[in-house]
Parts: C-alpha cells; structure tokens; sequence
C-alpha cells in the first residue's frame, strides 16, 4: 500500500467513526430563556436567556453562559428511557429559590447536577417553617 493509500484510509476511518463516537455521547446544545433567577453549583444566576453546552469531549461538563453571567459545572450523565420529546431544564423550587438539577434531552440522555449546600439549606428552611415542600419547574429549552 502507497503511503497516499494509507492516509486516505486514515481519513476515511476517522470519518466513518466519528458519527458514530458523536452519537454515542450525546452532548448538550441548547438554548434555553429562564424567567427567574437560579442558583447552578455555587453561582447565582439572573433572568436571562442561556445556551448550554458540554465541553469538548467531556459530556459531563456542562457551561451555562448568559449575555453577562456564565458557570461551568459537573453533572452526571444517566442514559434512561425518557418520554421527553424535546429538551427540557428542571429546577428544584423552594419558596421563591430555584435550583437547576436537570437537563433531559430527547430520547434517553439526561444530565444530573448535584444538590449543593444552598439548596439543602433551603429545603431545611422550608421544612422547619413547615411550608410547602419542594416542587419541580421545567423549562423547555430549544436544540442550538
């Protein structure tokens, strides 16, 4: 075989596998407008309209960036039969605090972002003044 021969080879290899690599590791590509301030890790962040994304290579990253505020955060990717026929955002509500803890994507990929201290705090809070317990809010987010 030329060496010609082989590099045609190589690429031909990279091209038909990487479809395939791409699928296997669905990664985060959305556009999404909250109407309420949220906490994510240990950020705080507004109203805004956010695009979220996976790095490169690592699905469980995922950066979270308005027009003036962004955070990168660490989830957990759990691949489980899902009814969702679009992308959505799921916040954890206590009272009038909202945490994000979910992105369900279409089909069976969804990412799971940890519990953090402040939103333990707020649970505790809402259960000592024997209020409402936790509700979930989703907000849909459009594919980018």
């Amino acid at each position: 075989m030329s060496m010609l021969t082989r590099i045609a080879a190589a690429f031909a290899a990279v091209a038909v596998l990487t479809p395939a690599a791409a699928r296997a590791q669905q990664s985060v590509d959305l556009v999404a407008h909250v109407p309420f301030a949220f906490s994510i890790g240990n950020a705080e962040l507004p109203s805004d309209t956010y695009q979220l994304s996976s790095l490169n290579g690592h699905p469980e990253m995922l950066l979270v960036r308005g027009d003036r505020h962004g955070v990168v955060v660490r989830g957990e990717d759990v691949r489980e039969q899902s009814r969702e026929t679009h992308p959505v955002l799921v916040f954890h509500r206590y009272g009038d605090e909202y945490f994000l803890r979910e992105i369900r994507l279409e089909g069976s990929a969804r990412l799971d972002l940890p519990e953090t201290k402040a939103e333990r705090a707020a649970a505790e809070r809402r259960v000592d003044r024997a209020a409402a317990a936790m509700q979930s809010v989703i907000v849909s987010a459009d594919a980018r």
